[in-house]
């Protein structure tokens, strides 16, 4: 039966206690099921368009198939129906207010409010909304009357789900490459055609695969979790494929929702329809917002990348003020719409808050942070310039120059080791004041690095630095201005001395033998934090007990907690009864946080691992390690990919103090994917580990504080692995009860508690703090578990060996260009400065190479955030290179540099064959990979318009280093001898002694330390008094 006329169907069928002539007319409202956690009986709050719980009746729905026809829709960027991409997606008006005023969260289909990405003449949209089943309920709805009117669900709650559609919503959002646009066009026309006339698509063959595998930016909005995760256009259309004769895949796509006055025999009042202004008006102000973000955090930041910091950071400081007074206006915005809704203020309220120009605060940051943006860019601009007229480009800033040094020590500052730079000082003041002063001064020097190609010439730039200058100037060596035959300075008058350089320095030497713990530089002291990594099953209460354990910190009592607000370090959500009826209200509490998705059920809630840091003595803290949970409802390879997010985050650190396992204290049996988690823990950990386990139970209070009926399962689960036993004594066990935390939550929420039930929650809170201060004492006496030390295992040394093939490839291309250099008396001085976290460095995006004495190298290009970037083709990365030109040798001969290269080489062959066995790879070196790359690179700078004979050079000797180091592969492999562990790891020692691998090396411990507190919260525990 259609499913628009079945509830009409049921209504006039009914001879019921209220009479056709009182009966109130039935209007039901549809929502685009954004959060797939509703279900029939589900309350909803159409006020702010989210599901509240669900009435305690057994409920046993129908389905049926839908006979409505697929909406398909193919767009390209430019067109008017893009600018408001809610509406593309066929959400309605009122769900669309309260996605923009965050009254829900924009989860699903809604997630591509979002988008980050600019739409252009290159973008297309494909649109898909295909229903495919209806689930509803199998009486007539009067059954649902007397329990709905003994509930209390009015008081949080407008409508009830009554019918739930099922089916495939997905917007694809293409950025296509040039010069290929037609070809795609007309496959995505004819895949719009075959869905609109139901014909069966087929498999794309090897031609068309490859056409579209050069999209490089596929971005997908779904209501199907797998099919939102996907990156490439051929897997997507695989899986539509799939997905056109498998319909138990389709999700939730729409709710149908019966007001609950409509039980209650009264007429509904409809939701008011907000003015059109409003939403253009919300619209008009995230679009300019996306649009300044896009240009300072792409735009400018790819300009920048990574000079001029400080005048960057202080542009991102008034962006983030911009979007905190952006959000105080959405608050605003939201209330007002709220009580409109209610019913308590009238709708013509909002005709005089909203306007459609911004408010005056805002409109002056935007003006600011403009103004800034274009300053900068001029400048970096300015600079690129310079660095293709042979300057090297120095902000004094960087180097700590300030108004508190000398002049004589500014001068050593600058000049460093090299004798042969020639520096030119100014700022942005000095050379707008005298622009033909600064150019004239600016070209002789030009003329002179061309009759005298030794030298290096440096812009010292003071523009962020305190330092005053007054006026530009000139510095150089004696050395230097003698070899020059100089009998005086530039015509420019100079306030800084001139003064001679000491000797240069080496730039390559084999350093003393480091302990086996350095091998790779790691962040964290050891004696700051107590690392506990925290893991469960999806579901036991990881991020609550986290949570609960703030508060047993933080109050003094129960009593004072109750007078405070709970500490919520990680949003909840949880349901409890409210009535006689033990219907269920959901209770959310907290700040949004992206890293916690409640709204698929058996899924891991917690996303991402992240760290939460906690005070539990004047010396130490604890930093409780939260992670996704296992036995996650997506299947193994969810988990396992879960298992892989743990590790690389645990990598960041160099110590652990223990594995805390929580469960529930009264299970059957143990997740069946509890094996395979331990296992993966033993191998990336050692066997070592088995002394640093740590068990706790939540919800204890149901067992009376003790580990229940687990404990034996747990005992028994343990003697099934081979090594030596688990200890799970009472002095690594810990009991604790969450329901205190949900208690301090609820009554913020208005709940009420008899005074036997509060009762019975305070002693709870007492024990589970006593518990608390018994685990905290046991965590103060944990050893530490160090890395390279106890910590060695196949699974470490891979991650270790990866983060190893960039710093060992750059070294090597570097001393090539140090061999080449030696005879013209030069070499290249190679840096490393960490990345922002989360950044790519992406080999696509179209690069200018800078020049570098008479070498030519294309600097790194990073991207953050990564995502704004159209490429598929980017890598993460630790830190980004950076050069500098000598006027002198390096230190060594050329005999112990073609040395270290043998050294470099066999060390790699050796690292590649123990890394492609232990990870079974069969094809691709990820050594030779690097090296190809680095030729490629040196091929396009070879084929620049000015000669460039050493990058030629260069390319050549790269081909040659390709070919001994396939050589020194073959024969590790035919000599069959696999280093062991202890073997792999001395030989990571070795490479770490070598100064341009450690140079890169220290900034990945930067990085790792950077991103490590990017992703802890400290809490306060201060005690309450």
């Amino acid at each position: 039966m259609p499913r628009r006329n079945y509830f009409h169907v049921c209504l006039n069928a009914v001879s019921g206690n209220i009479s056709e002539a009182n009966e109130p007319t039935l209007i039901n409202l549809e929502r685009i099921a954004i959060d797939q956690l509703g279900s029939i009986g589900s309350f909803y709050n159409a006020y702010e368009d989210n599901i509240n719980g669900r009435l305690n009746t057994t409920i046993k729905p129908q389905i049926c198939k839908s006979s409505q026809q697929i909406v398909c829709k193919l767009t390209k960027g430019r067109a008017a129906e893009c600018q408001n991409l809610l509406r593309f997606a066929d959400i309605d008006h009122q769900l669309r207010l309260s996605i923009y005023l965050e009254l829900t969260r924009a989860t699903g289909i809604a997630s591509l409010m979002n988008n980050s990405q600019l739409i252009d003449d290159h973008t297309r949209l494909f649109y898909i909304y295909q229903e495919s089943s209806i689930e509803f309920y199998e009486k007539d709805l009067h059954e649902l009357k007397k329990s709905i009117q003994s509930s209390t669900c009015e008081t949080f709650a407008t409508h009830i789900i009554t019918e739930i559609v099922f089916g495939i919503h997905l917007l694809l959002i293409l950025k296509l490459p040039p010069g290929y646009e037609d070809p795609i066009d007309i496959f995505l026309q004819n895949l719009k055609e075959n869905l609109i006339n139901s014909k069966p698509l087929v498999k794309i063959d090897s031609q068309l695969k490859t056409l579209l595998d050069k999209v490089p930016s596929t971005t997908v909005y779904s209501n199907i979790d797998t099919l939102a995760k996907m990156k490439n256009l051929p897997d997507i259309y695989e899986k539509l494929i799939k997905l056109q004769t498998n319909d138990k895949e389709h999700k939730k796509l729409k709710y149908v929702l019966c007001p609950i006055h409509w039980f209650c025999g009264r007429h509904h009042v409809k939701l008011p329809e907000e003015v059109e202004n409003l939403e253009h008006y919300l619209i008009q102000q995230k679009s300019e917002l996306k649009l300044l973000n896009f240009r300072i955090n792409h735009d400018l930041s790819e300009l920048l990348q990574g000079s001029c910091q400080s005048a960057f950071e202080t542009i991102t400081e008034e962006l983030s003020k911009l979007q905190a007074l952006h959000m105080n206006n959405i608050e605003r915005l939201k209330n007002l719409v709220l009580e409109i809704r209610k019913g308590t203020i009238p709708l013509s309220s909002l005709d005089k808050q909203v306007s459609l120009d911004p408010p005056k605060d805002i409109q002056q940051l935007i003006k600011n942070i403009t103004t800034r943006a274009n300053e900068l860019e001029f400048r970096i601009k300015r600079v690129k310039q310079m660095k293709k007229d042979g300057f090297e480009y120095c902000d004094v800033e960087t180097l700590g120059i300030t108004d508190q040094l000398k002049e004589n020590r500014i001068q050593d500052m600058l000049l460093g080791n090299d004798s042969h730079k020639v520096i030119l000082c100014s700022n942005d003041e000095l050379m707008k004041s005298d622009e033909l002063a600064f150019t004239k001064v600016y070209s002789e020097m030009i003329e002179k690095r061309k009759k005298n190609p030794e030298i290096c010439l440096v812009y010292a730039d003071f523009t962020y630095s305190t330092y005053e200058l007054r006026n530009t100037s000139i510095v150089l060596s004696e050395d230097l201005k003698e070899k020059q035959n100089q009998s005086k300075s530039p015509s420019t008058v100079n306030n800084l001395k001139e003064k001679s350089s000491p000797p240069p320095q080496p730039s390559l030497q084999q350093t003393s033998s480091q302990s086996l713990d350095q091998t790779l530089p790691i962040s964290s002291s050891s004696n700051e934090f107590i690392n506990i990594l925290l893991l469960g099953e999806s579901g036991v209460g990881k991020s609550t007990f986290i949570n609960a354990f703030a508060n047993y910190l933080h109050f003094e009592s129960l009593n004072d907690a109750e007078k405070g607000k709970p500490i919520v370090i990680i949003p909840v959500s949880f349901v409890m009864a409210v009535n006689d009826n033990f219907d269920e209200k959901t209770i959310k509490f907290g700040e949004f946080d992206s890293n916690e998705n409640h709204n698929n059920a058996g899924q891991s809630v917690t996303q991402q691992c992240k760290s939460y840091a906690f005070s539990i003595s004047n010396e130490r803290k604890l930093r409780i390690i939260d992670t996704p949970g296992f036995g996650d409802t997506r299947g193994n390879d969810q988990d396992n990919l879960n298992m892989e997010e743990i590790f690389s985050f645990l990598h960041n650190i160099n110590y652990l103090n223990g594995i805390c396992l929580l469960f529930k204290p009264e299970v059957v049996e143990l997740n069946p994917y509890l094996q395979s988690c331990c296992s993966q823990l033993f191998q990336y950990f050692g066997g070592n580990i088995l002394g640093h386990f740590i068990f706790c139970f939540t919800n204890a209070r149901s067992t009376f504080f003790a580990p229940g009926n687990t404990r034996p399962l747990l005992e028994e689960f343990f003697t099934s692995f081979h090594m030596k036993k688990i200890p799970l004594k009472k002095t690594n066990t810990f009991c604790f009860d969450s329901e205190s935390f949900r208690y301090l939550v609820a009554i913020q929420d208005s709940f009420e508690f008899d005074s036997t039930e509060r009762e019975e929650i305070e002693q709870s809170w007492l024990r589970s703090v006593t518990e608390s201060e018994r685990f905290s004492n046991f965590l103060c006496k944990q050893s530490s578990y160090r890395k390279n030390i106890e910590w060695q295992s196949m699974k470490d040394v891979q991650f270790q060996i990866n983060f190893m093939i960039r710093p060992i490839v750059e070294t090597m291309r570097n001393v090539l260009r140090n061999i080449i250099l030696f005879d013209l008396h030069a070499s290249i001085k190679l840096s490393a400065k960490p990345a922002i976290p989360s950044s790519k460095i992406c080999y696509k995006c179209s690069r200018q190479p800078d020049k570098y004495d008479r070498f030519w190298i294309l600097p790194d290009q990073l991207h953050n955030p990564p995502k704004m970037c159209p490429s598929n083709d980017q890598k993460s990365t630790e830190y980004r290179l950076e050069y500098e030109a000598v006027g002198h040798q390096v230190e060594e001969s050329i005999d112990e540099l073609n040395e270290y290269l043998a050294l470099l080489c066999k060390t790699s062959a050796k690292l590649a064959q123990f890394l492609m066995k232990i990870s079974q790879m069969q094809h691709d070196d990820p050594f030779v990979s690097e090296i190809d790359r680095m030729i490629d690179e040196e091929n396009v700078i070879s084929q620049g318009e000015t000669t460039r004979d050493l990058n030629k050079k260069l390319m050549d000797k790269l081909k040659q280093l390709k070919t001994y180091y396939q050589k020194q592969k073959n024969q590790t492999e035919r000599n069959q001898s696999t280093s062991n562990l202890a073997e792999i790891y001395n030989l990571l020692n070795v490479l770490n002694g070598i100064p341009m691998v450690s140079i890169q090396l220290e900034a990945i411990k930067n990085y790792q330390q950077t991103l490590l507190e990017s992703n802890q919260r400290d809490i306060s525990t201060t005690k309450t008094k």
